[in-house]
């Protein structure tokens, strides 16, 4: 059989459900990777014959093309004909990804996307079969017979950027545990004397989940609620024995902003008057209805006893899959690995752990979508009840999420955290290793507030926690910043704002930064905190230094110089003393650092440099603050710094869109410090 005449013949075989490590000298067993199931025919009769044809026949070769290119080396090198059957993944890190890395370019058409996803996304196709051998077909054959055909096609070549082979190994336990610490999503279990089976769902392939995932059909999905855009959830069905569509219940948690808009798009098309249901759901919110066309993949906790599923999340749109294979999966062995991958987690508790540097933290936060976690948040929030969310340290409750924060605007508990969720990106870097101070608003802004030093006695393990101490420091459990966790844990306390230490645990001695905090008098204008800014920056400009200029998100700004390594926070505060002093020694009608207000001139503003000393915070970079409106501490460029600033202008409403529109000024403002040659002898 040609791979030309194999196209019409063959389609994948399918695995059943396991629900336990099969044992015996009979089974394999590979990871269970996470992406687009694919047949790959190579021609070696056409010059460009290869297609990548996916289990329900749809073409994949023009998404793919740096997978096609290398499976047509292989053919040239080869000289031969062949299929073979693997799974097309997104590449991290020379690591196979998950599905929801492929979801960007699944469905892109056009050359300049393809490409440039190519090179952001890199895919790669891992062969764990062959069908096709030159002429002869191997599909009768054992599967230990296929592998070894399929390992003489690939020779000690064995993996090449975007083609390589599976991993095998004939222990499943011990691969089991591998897929519970490098976060697969199973294993598969094959008969080593299995023929291949086209088309068929086979017991001799079993695949053990880890996780509860399958796929839905998209029935549905409601209106939106608020500034939410396209649709508020998509209502899930399955079919069951008969072949009758059933209600599995309905989510709005996972998707990113542009996944959102292309899945309306898509849903609009084949939208309809009468539910495809064979009993319509209450909805919520108005309801559309669609024909059971598309297919999606869902992660979810568990199946309730209404055969409803609890807290799905949206992976991804499954055009590989038909609707009406959609049938509710038997249990695998997810339970047993839920229960393993929470217990791995909860082992990443901060107190006994060894401090980790900023840069890793900071990723760390990163492996969680923050819209995901904004959908999650919104989504409690809209149930009026308390839920989980799931995040890279572990799980974190939240509650309370529609309590008014702000009243005067009508912003919730809510509306804070998913800001957070979102800046997470640009905040978590610039507060990781950094001891956080609380100041609480168990009542909103308008209700009465109290600082929090001590870290809460039993915070969840999610949350990282250490014991910082220092000579002349009481010794006390504090919240340490970086990861989101931590970030939302605070804001479920009530903490509006994020105020961090300016040295990190394991260097507390040590500043990283100097601030002066322009703090004007209760008649001073915020046109006079901008006067004044511009005075410090042509001081720091005769002293050589640089800064990052800020809006303290109340009435005055933070103007904040990176330092050099190892400086101490005395010398920090005597950089800002120094400044400070200056400034107001040439401008006195209009600059003090007289502490007392009623000993200052009427209007001047207080260059304050004693936030440096040991301990002493601001309000953090993109923390939001408890003023009538939800502003925000925005970094700006200096070019923005004039008369009509107006900080009420950088709100929670508004500083995502501007980090999209001009990037991390903070970020890029701080990773150059300053020489203090000339102002304090340091090099």
């Amino acid at each position: 059989m040609t791979a030309e005449a194999a196209k019409t013949a063959l389609t994948p075989m399918l695995a059943t459900v396991g629900t336990e490590v099969p044992t015996g000298d009979g089974w394999v067993f590979e990871p269970k990777y996470d992406g687009i199931r694919i047949l790959a025919f190579a021609d070696q009769s056409n010059a460009s014959g290869v297609s990548l044809v996916s289990r329900n026949g749809l073409d994949k070769t023009r998404q793919f093309p740096e997978v096609a290119d290398a499976v047509r080396a292989l053919r040239q090198k080869t000289k031969r004909a062949f299929v073979i059957d693997g799974e097309i993944v997104a590449m991290r890190d020379d690591e196979p990804g998950r599905f929801q890395e492929l979801q960007g370019r699944m469905h892109v058409l056009d050359r300049d996307s393809i490409d440039a996803h190519r090179a952001d996304a890199p895919a790669a196709l891992i062969a764990f079969d062959m069908l096709v051998d030159g002429a002869t077909s191997l599909v009768t054959e054992p599967w230990r017979a296929r592998r070894e055909h399929l390992a003489g096609l690939f020779g000690r070549r064995t993996g090449m950027a975007a083609l390589s082979l599976s991993d095998i190994g004939d222990d499943g336990a011990s691969m089991l545990r591998q897929a519970h610490q490098r976060g697969w999503e199973g294993i598969i279990a094959k008969r080593a004397d299995a023929p291949y089976e086209p088309g068929r769902r086979s017991r001799a392939w079993l695949k053990l989940k880890i996780e509860r995932r399958q796929e839905f059909v998209v029935c549905g999905w409601t209106e939106p609620r608020k500034s939410r855009e396209h649709i508020g959830a998509i209502l899930l069905g399955v079919y069951d024995n008969g072949g009758t569509l059933v209600y599995a219940g309905h989510t709005g948690t996972g998707f990113t902003r542009q996944a959102l808009a292309d899945l309306h798009k898509r849903l609009l098309q084949i939208e309809r008057k009468q539910s495809p249901f064979s009993k319509a759901p209450r909805t919520n919110e108005p309801a559309h209805w669609t024909s059971p066309s598309v297919v999606v993949e869902i992660k979810f906790n568990e199946w309730t006893t209404e055969g409803k599923l609890r807290q799905p999340v949206f992976v991804g749109v499954r055009d590989d899959k038909s609707p009406r294979e959609v049938v509710r999966e038997a249990a695998s062995v997810a339970t047993s690995g839920a229960k393993a991958r929470t217990a791995k987690k909860r082992g990443v508790k901060s107190r006994p752990e060894k401090t980790r540097d900023a840069k890793s933290r900071g990723r760390s936060a990163a492996t969680t979508s923050p819209d995901a976690i904004a959908d999650r948040l919104r989504e409690i929030e809209d149930n009026r009840e308390s839920g989980t969310l799931d995040l890279s340290t572990g799980s974190l409750e939240v509650s309370n999420l529609h309590k008014v924060f702000f009243p005067a605007t009508k912003h919730t508990k809510g509306d804070v955290m998913r800001f957070y969720a979102l800046v997470s990106k640009y905040l978590l870097p610039a507060i990781a290793d950094r001891p956080l101070v609380m100041r609480r608003f168990p009542n909103g802004v308008r209700g009465k507030a109290f600082y929090q030093q001590r870290a809460p006695a039993d915070p969840p393990s999610s949350v990282r926690v250490e014991s910082v101490s220092d000579e002349g420091l009481t010794t006390l459990d504090r919240l340490i910043g970086g990861d989101l966790a931590t970030l939302l844990y605070a804001a479920q306390l009530a903490a509006i704002s994020i105020d961090p230490w300016h040295s990190r645990v394991q260097s507390v001695k040590f500043a990283d930064y100097a601030i002066i905090d322009l703090d004007p008098g209760p008649t001073a204008k915020f046109a006079r905190v901008v006067e004044v800014a511009l005075a410090v920056k042509d001081v720091l400009d005769s002293l050589g230094l640089h800064a990052v200029p800020k809006t303290s998100g109340a009435s005055g700004l933070h103007i904040v110089l990176p330092l050099p390594p190892r400086v101490p926070n005395d010398a920090a505060r005597m950089i800002a003393e120094l400044v400070a002093t200056t400034v107001a020694g040439q401008y006195p009608k209009v600059a003090t650092v007289e502490r007392s207000v009623k000993a200052r001139q009427k209007g001047a503003i207080y260059v304050d440099y004693l936030q440096n000393i040991r301990g002493k915070t601001v309000a953090g970079v993109y923390s939001v603050r408890a003023q009538p409106q939800p502003t925000v501490s925005t970094p700006l460029l200096w070019s923005e710094v004039k008369a009509k600033l107006d900080p009420t202008d950088f709100t929670i409403d508004t500083v995502v869109d501007r980090l999209r529109k001009k990037g991390d000024l903070w970020a890029d403002g701080m990773k150059r410090p300053n020489s203090l040659k000339g102002v304090t002898g340091r090099g």
